[in-house]
């Protein structure tokens, strides 16, 4: 059985999250063998710890191995690779870890998609950066394709951050071209026309993390908003 968290296990978890999309990287120790700790929770279990700041991370590398070294993570790398080997293991995340009894150990997973969420503003203020965004179509123009590959799966509109992601998803997908749509034209036209037909999209915030899905309404307001900080 799962541990619940607690709010301040809640809170450091969240904290985690909104810097590691902020600043694009997360830390762990150089040396991998002390980067890792005992469940305080669940017996059997092994905790991976990782930081947001490096001077949390750099204290913490020097109690636990002696110096200050430390591995700078990108987020990519982290959210597309380590956290789903820890799941395969069946290990835990430490996030902004404090040897505390409130500790954080977070599902691998959950993290994932937690990244993923709060990466969507990032995501749409790139995309508006660059003046584009990739979609996908056949012989007749844009396609809406299904969620996913069950049967009866809802049709959803798909969007990609750059020409390569979309080709690479193009076959699997059964489409038949890549459409670029400057950004302009997929707020004035495509989304609405989207919006008419289905209820989301589908965007993959963070590059190979896996794609997640996003209300119309929702992204059509990020887009329309003022760029905000993270």
């Amino acid at each position: 059985m799962l541990h619940m968290p607690r709010i301040p296990e809640l809170a450091q978890r969240d904290r985690f999250i909104r810097r590691a999309v902020s600043e694009g990287r997360v830390l762990t120790l150089a040396d991998e063998e002390n980067a890792s700790v005992a469940s305080q929770k669940i017996a059997g279990r092994t905790v991976q710890l990782f930081w947001s700041s490096p001077i949390e991370a750099g204290r913490w590398a020097e109690a636990l191995a002696g110096n200050t070294d430390l591995q700078d993570i990108p987020l990519t790398t982290f959210a597309a690779d380590i956290l789903p080997g820890i799941a395969t293991a069946k290990g835990l995340v430490g996030t902004d870890w404090v040897a505390d009894p409130i500790e954080a150990e977070v599902d691998p997973r959950d993290l994932q998609i937690r990244l993923k969420v709060e990466a969507v503003q990032a995501y749409v203020n790139a995309a508006r950066g660059r003046g584009e965004v990739f979609l996908i179509g056949d012989d007749d123009g844009l396609m809406l394709t299904p969620a996913t590959p069950k049967p009866g799966s809802g049709d959803v509109l798909r969007v990609f951050a750059s020409r390569p992601d979309a080709e690479r998803h193009m076959k699997t997908i059964g489409a038949k071209r890549v459409i670029a749509d400057p950004i302009a034209d997929f707020i004035a036209r495509t989304l609405p026309w989207a919006g008419a037909r289905v209820r989301s999209a589908m965007i993959e915030p963070i590059a190979g993390a896996g794609f997640i899905e996003v209300k119309i309404a929702d992204l059509n307001q990020r887009f329309i908003s003022p760029p905000a900080a993270l």
